[in-house]
């Protein structure tokens, strides 16, 4: 018997070990929330699939003071679907809240089953909060405690192991109380430094195109549009979160455009046209070969090409253009018609839909835009609309706030 149960213990811990390679690499572009990061540990921990586990987990986070005060009772229903109890208040300093702690040492588990220490199961009982009792459903007859250590303390408690509890099932439970942990501690340092580099992006772009009016609220726009068409066409979440952020990247070239030229009212000459139509590419270098950048600096080098190959600056055509510059494009010169610019007044909604349909002396859809996309931009135009109008009343009470806006 214990042959077998170090069996198991060992699949289970390398079940996690398997978990956390998998998270580790997937933290650069998925940041766990708890929900998350607990449904997938205590997913392997459960009872279930022939394993050892126990019936029940409770997961407690310590409040000020050091002292567990908040927690919530998982269980495994069926096999596969994880449920979890109403949250659980555990007084500060009530021996509810003592026995949680009574492990000292950092990441040393105790493991108790209730002969050890009780004269009867009833007695037994008295150890726990009366909630956590209720949630299980049962009596509980063993236990496994073990500290959680990182930037969110607490304790993991599993309840009712089939037999008795032994050292191998405080080695699993103590292999996912440090992994739960070490997740959380790197996930949240990654989340801070995610939130800086998203910050970084949205002050570069708006710097690069501080010169022309309302850019700041154009690039919010433009990352808007190109979520939801990607949402819409069925990307992955991946890849819609990578193109509501990178959209905003793609004019990052007109930096090294003059800005005389920017502002001009009326017609480019052909030597402007030629200077402008370098922002597609300067914008590539300036973003560079960052892995993280790809997306960025695949919309900045072919938001401007064409789906027939008559765009710039390299006359891709069809598939050959990257799907983040052709869903892009689209965003962009919805918000450009939409937009008043020193050479331009705005257009309406409708206005803009009948150039999105029929075209003008510039646009000609058929062959500037791929199909796919221009098919969904007219599923989702009432999206579209009510993005620029949420923006443009948001800047009217700015503005009301603040006359200087």
């Amino acid at each position: 018997m214990p042959q077998e149960l170090c069996h198991l213990a060992l699949r289970q811990t390398l079940d996690l070990i398997g978990l956390t390679d998998e998270a580790l690499k997937d933290l650069t572009r998925r940041k766990f929330n708890s929900d998350e990061l607990y449904h997938e540990v205590l997913g392997k921990l459960l009872g279930g699939n022939g394993r050892r586990g126990p019936r029940g987990i409770l997961i407690a986070n310590e409040g000020p003071g050091s002292v567990c005060c908040n927690g919530r009772v998982f269980h495994l229903r069926h096999g596969a679907l994880l449920e979890r109890s109403d949250p659980i208040t555990i007084e500060p300093g009530s021996t509810y809240a003592s026995s949680l702690l009574m492990v000292e040492g950092g990441s040393e588990a105790v493991a108790l089953n209730w002969p050890d220490s009780c004269a009867s199961i009833e007695e037994f009982q008295t150890f726990f909060h009366p909630q956590v009792v209720a949630a299980m459903g049962e009596p509980i007859l063993n236990f496994v405690s073990c500290r959680i250590s990182g930037d969110v303390r607490g304790v993991i408690e599993a309840f009712n192991y089939a037999g008795h509890v032994t050292e191998y099932d405080a080695d699993v439970l103590r292999s996912a109380a440090v992994m739960i942990g070490s997740l959380q501690t790197v996930s949240n340092g990654m989340r801070e430094t995610e939130h800086a580099f998203h910050y970084t992006i949205h002050a570069l772009a708006r710097a690069c195109e501080a010169a022309e009016p309302d850019t700041g609220r154009h690039i919010v726009r433009v990352n808007r549009y190109a979520g939801a068409l990607a949402a819409n066409m069925g990307f992955n979440t991946e890849f819609v979160e990578d193109i509501s952020l990178s959209a905003q990247m793609h004019d990052v070239g007109k930096i090294r455009i003059p800005t005389e030229i920017l502002l001009k009212e009326g017609r480019l000459t052909p030597r402007e046209m030629k200077l402008v139509r370098q922002h597609p590419a300067y914008g590539s270098e300036i973003i560079g070969d960052s892995p993280r950048l790809r997306i960025a600096r695949e919309i900045a080098i072919s938001h401007h090409e064409n789906w027939d190959g008559t765009g710039y600056p390299k006359r891709l055509r069809g598939e050959r253009i990257p799907i983040s510059g052709r869903i892009v494009k689209v965003a962009d010169v919805y918000d450009a018609l939409r937009s008043r610019r020193s050479y331009k007044g705005a257009m309406t909604h409708q206005e803009t839909l009948d150039v999105f349909r029929n075209g003008d002396d510039r646009i000609n859809p058929a062959a500037h835009f791929d199909p796919a996309v221009l098919a969904a931009f007219f599923r989702i135009e009432h999206m579209f609309e009510m993005i620029y109008d949420s923006s443009v009343l948001k800047l009217g009470l700015d503005r009301a706030v603040d006359p200087s806006k």
